[in-house]
């Protein structure tokens, strides 16, 4: 029953603010280090840090999916891509929540470079449609996004992540402001089969958890597990994924994640990813 009550105040939240469908993350990787992958160096950073996907040498798609909370209503999906260009990289990206009642679609466009060794920076423009029964009506903006990512040396990264920092609102009401969110980041490598990564953030008009930090461990080139932790609310996340190099550089890799939430349960996530 209280698992219930926060469900139908998690919806209703979702269709009178609209904060929550915004800045959600992407990729199972992350997903399963409790989301802490804002300095993570591949195709999702599309949606988890866009100054991230500088660092990448090759092209990459990716398809994303997760049923959050076990509930058809709260499914949310993404596409990613990003492809070398003009000596930096683009990032194309889709995402989409919700269910007959309430949807928010998510555009994604941007490029990130390498502006000089070791700093990356990345900028995207996001368009937003919000789809809602008769009784609220539906809207549409435009806003950006913006990152920034430094390794001084191979094994420590540190990433810094802002979404709507002018706090735009939607074209047909002023009022219902989308959020602002600012997120800070660092992971470090310990060995080349263990990274820890630990991050931060803080939104107005929505909502990131106050702290969060994962684990990834590779068996094996192949193999790698992770396990991860958010707090308020405290979430509990677990992964694995599974990578392979084919031919001269083409790779395909899929991670597997799962995340428990103290009051909402589970949450089953999957992403397929392919470089070429």
């Amino acid at each position: 029953m209280k698992r219930f009550i926060y469900l139908i105040l998690l919806v209703g939240f979702c269709s009178t603010s609209f904060g929550q469908s915004m800045s959600f993350v992407a990729g199972a990787r992350a997903a399963g280090m409790a989301n802490a992958g804002i300095t993570n160096l591949d195709n999702w950073a599309v949606f988890n840090n866009p100054a991230g996907y500088a660092w990448l040498n090759n092209k990459a798609v990716g398809v994303f999916y997760e049923n959050r909370f076990l509930m058809k209503e709260t499914g949310y999906g993404a596409m990613a891509f990003s492809s070398p260009l003009f000596g930096g990289n683009v990032g194309l990206g889709f995402s989409h929540f919700g269910y007959s009642l309430f949807q928010s679609d998510k555009i994604v466009l941007g490029y990130s470079q390498q502006l000089f060794k070791g700093f990356s920076m990345g900028l995207q423009v996001n368009y937003f449609s919000v789809r809602q029964s008769e009784y609220y009506g539906n809207l549409n903006a435009v806003t950006f996004e913006a990152g920034v990512l430094a390794k001084p040396n191979d094994r420590l990264s540190i990433g810094a992540y802002v979404f709507n920092p002018i706090n735009l609102s939607y074209f047909e009401d002023n009022q219902s402001k989308m959020p602002v969110t600012l997120r800070i980041g660092m992971s470090y490598l310990f060995s080349k089969s263990l990274l820890l990564s630990v991050e931060t953030g803080k939104s107005i008009n929505g909502y990131t958890p106050v702290f969060r930090t994962g684990i990834e461990y590779y068996i094996n080139e192949q193999f790698a597990l992770r396990t991860g932790i958010a707090l308020v609310p405290v979430e509990y996340s677990f992964g694995l994924g599974y990578n392979n190099v084919f031919g001269n550089k083409n790779k395909f890799g899929f991670d597997l994640a799962f995340a428990y939430h103290e009051v909402l349960g589970s949450t089953p996530k999957l992403s397929v990813n392919y470089e070429f």
